[in-house]
């Protein structure tokens, strides 16, 4: 036989010739050389493997009779009830918790496994951070595709038997949740969504409550918005989880705070034929991510020059920011104020006098806001160097505008702070944003506490500003968009930074 590599023979001649295709060149090579085999030698190869249909089926004790009494009798009379099979949790809203759901939950191993072939796309929101597949419909991994068809038919007949509702169709995806994925307060309440529904598989170890990924349950407060979590269901392999959608079924995520840890599960809704019902209007006082309405400019007793670093007084300088804004809508200004006074509010504003309120609710915001009154002298001259005519007039320097008001907060930050959507005030779309962070050291990472501005349809990766969180840098964002600013993870090292945000209008 000749050398490996090193044979003269033609791939036709008595030695086959295995042909390897090699990829980072494109070429191909000759490989190993091998003689034929006699007829007497030649093994027929195995056909190949057939995927075996699983054996899907909803556990004998979940489909008994007296399963459906001890179901019916609880869950329409809204009572709580406990047993080995199933929990009907009643408060904050009704949600189901069925253990051991599958007969025989190897199918999820297999389900598990097909993770690595789905198609992934990383959901980015102002609501979430987490990989999802598409909908189960055109999903064609065979495992998946046939718990796609069980849930489409058996579990759709179960769950109409339990709750008396009927459903027309499924709408269903993959889930993963990856360190510091989370999805935040939200209702589900859209379109005919009437169940909600996840199906868990953790793999036989038992998921640890430190690594986050609770499915949290918030109570109303008495004006009908969500306030706080008073229920947490950590995922457990093989658990179904299902409840009725409405006005008060506010839920969320936990955040994982695990690298080794992956939440996984199947999830979606059964769909009625009309809305069980409809999501009541917000008002716009409530949705405005300011607490306070319009300031006219501050006349005070201010001197800008021993504020602001001198280079952003210049003439010049001021010409060539107006350009910029003219060209880009927005610039960042790097070391806006001088250091000892950066610093020196930095300080105060870490003070424990200071008092904070916080601002919700949840399902729009998460944050704490600086209380006006009572403020020590360095802050409040803080706030009014943003107030005051000379800065109306400094900013018309910079963006040849003459503005009329400014609205403002001055917010304290940290872990699982953040802004949604839904605080914007839609209806003042044009004003000229200030945004400036404070008590964020340069060397330290920050995961999350982008302020972000985006056209509603569009995802945040297309954000059309975004702005990192810097210390000292003054941004400058001329908007007609909505703005965001993304949730702060609990990995983060700083436990506390701040915002002021001005919105300036003409």
């Amino acid at each position: 036989m000749d050398i490996p590599g090193n044979s003269s023979e033609h791939p036709d001649s008595e030695d086959d010739c295995v042909i390897i295709s090699n990829l980072l060149t494109k070429s191909t090579i000759r490989g190993y050389h091998y003689p034929k085999l006699t007829k007497e030698q030649y093994v027929t190869p195995e056909p190949p493997t057939k995927l075996m249909k699983p054996s899907l089926a909803i556990r004998n004790d979940l489909t008994t009779t007296a399963f459906l009494d001890f179901f019916h009798q609880n869950y329409v009379n809204s009572e709580y009830a406990v047993n080995d099979n199933v929990e009907i949790v009643k408060e904050p809203f009704k949600v189901c918790v069925v253990h051991n759901f599958l007969d025989d939950e190897a199918v999820l191993l297999k389900i598990q496994d097909e993770f690595n072939e789905i198609e992934w796309n990383k959901r980015s929101l102002d609501l979430y951070e987490f990989f999802q597949s598409k909908d189960l419909k055109d999903v064609h991994s065979y495992y998946v595709s046939c718990m796609y068809e069980f849930l489409k038919n058996d579990v759709k007949d179960w769950i109409q038997n339990l709750t008396g509702m009927e459903f027309v169709n499924i709408s269903a995806t993959c889930s993963l949740y990856t360190h510091t994925d989370y999805l935040l307060v939200h209702d589900d309440l859209q379109g005919s969504r009437a169940i909600a529904f996840v199906l868990y598989f953790s793999g036989p170890a038992s998921w640890k409550t430190e690594s986050g990924g609770a499915l949290q349950l918030f109570e109303m407060d008495f004006v009908g918005e969500p306030s706080d979590v008073v229920r947490s269901i950590y995922p457990r392999n093989n658990q179904f989880v299902f409840f009725p959608v409405s006005t008060n079924s506010y839920h969320q995520v936990e955040e994982i705070v695990n690298r080794e840890d992956c939440r996984m599960s199947i999830n979606g809704w059964f769909h009625t034929v009309n809305p069980l019902c409809e999501k009541p209007p917000q008002p716009i006082s409530n949705t405005t991510v300011f607490t306070e309405e319009f300031i006219n400019p501050k006349l005070v007793d201010l001197d800008l020059e021993s504020w602001i670093h001198p280079d952003y007084l210049d003439s010049e300088t001021a010409e060539s920011i107006q350009k910029q804004m003219e060209e880009e809508s927005e610039l960042s200004l790097h070391d806006f104020i001088k250091t000892d006074q950066w610093q020196q509010v930095v300080a105060d504003l870490y003070s424990p006098d200071l008092e904070w309120d916080h601002a919700g609710p949840p399902n729009r915001r998460s944050c704490d806001v600086l209380c006006k009154q009572n403020l020590p002298d360095n802050i409040r001259q803080f706030i009014d160097l943003f107030l005051s005519h000379e800065m109306f007039v400094l900013l018309k320097n910079y963006t040849d505008l003459d503005f009329k008001h400014v609205r403002y907060e001055l917010q304290r930050w940290g872990p699982q702070c953040y802004s949604l959507l839904s605080d914007y005030d839609w209806s003042n779309k044009s004003e000229l944003d200030l945004v400036l962070y404070l008590g964020l050291p340069d060397t330290v990472p920050m995961v999350g506490g982008k302020t972000m501005y985006i056209a509603v349809e569009d995802r945040i990766e297309e954000a059309l500003v975004t702005l990192d969180p810097q210390e000292n840098c003054l941004n400058l964002v001329f908007r007609d968009t909505a703005r965001i600013t993304k949730y702060v993870s609990k990995c983060n090292r700083i436990k506390t930074f701040f915002m002021l945000i001005c919105s300036y209008s003409e």
